[in-house]
């Protein structure tokens, strides 16, 4: 990473700017050596450039979260994703059919790294906390994929399943029609809420 860092200053020092596809690849290096300081800098040097046409990415900020939950930096990974959200970068709502052909909305994760997707989850599940409306209508649907992406076993499956279950405490369940899917039911999640706002 150190050598990324070192050829980004060689650029701005030689009066060049560098494009982002070199700042992501010296992002993603800072992820790979633990440097998320380093990383986190990068990013907010590319957000503060209000002139340039320069501006982050998925790539950028999936990065960063990697770099950011290898650090126990959870809260901070948060905000940065819920950031993105705002800048329309991360738009995780998709419309897909349903089992039955129903068109349904569903949380699509199966481009995510594993720590993204644990946050949209997360996210999406605290929301529904803050909502007057309790009525939760039909199952919630995460969308993983099935694993092709992945090198060996799937990665987002056994994530988001031991997130919902153990972490959370929901009855996540694989869908048996579509195992790149994850499905909670709108019971289940009911639950969850109520239960959370009783211990408040």
């Amino acid at each position: 990473w150190q050598r990324a860092i070192g050829v980004l200053q060689s650029m701005r020092e030689d009066g060049e700017i560098p494009n982002l596809y070199c700042l992501n690849a010296a992002i993603a290096a800072c992820e790979k050596g633990g440097a998320w300081v380093e990383a986190l800098e990068l990013y907010e040097s590319i957000r503060s450039q209000r002139k340039s046409t320069i501006r982050t990415n998925f790539i950028t900020v999936n990065s960063l979260l990697i770099a950011l939950e290898k650090a126990g930096q959870v809260e901070l990974a948060e905000s940065i994703y819920q950031e993105a959200m705002r800048d329309k970068i991360i738009s995780p709502w998709v419309r897909r059919y349903d089992n039955d052909g129903t068109l349904r909305r569903m949380m699509d994760l199966h481009k995510f790294s594993a720590p993204m997707a644990k946050i949209a989850v997360r996210g999406y599940l605290e929301s529904l906390l803050s909502r007057k409306k309790k009525v939760i209508r039909g199952d919630t649907i995460f969308i993983v994929g099935k694993g092709k992406g992945s090198e060996g076993k799937p990665v987002l499956l056994p994530t988001i399943l031991e997130l919902l279950r153990e972490e959370i405490g929901v009855d996540a369940r694989v869908d048996k029609n579509n195992v790149g899917r994850i499905r909670v039911s709108g019971a289940s999640v009911h639950e969850f809420i109520e239960s959370k706002r009783w211990k408040e």
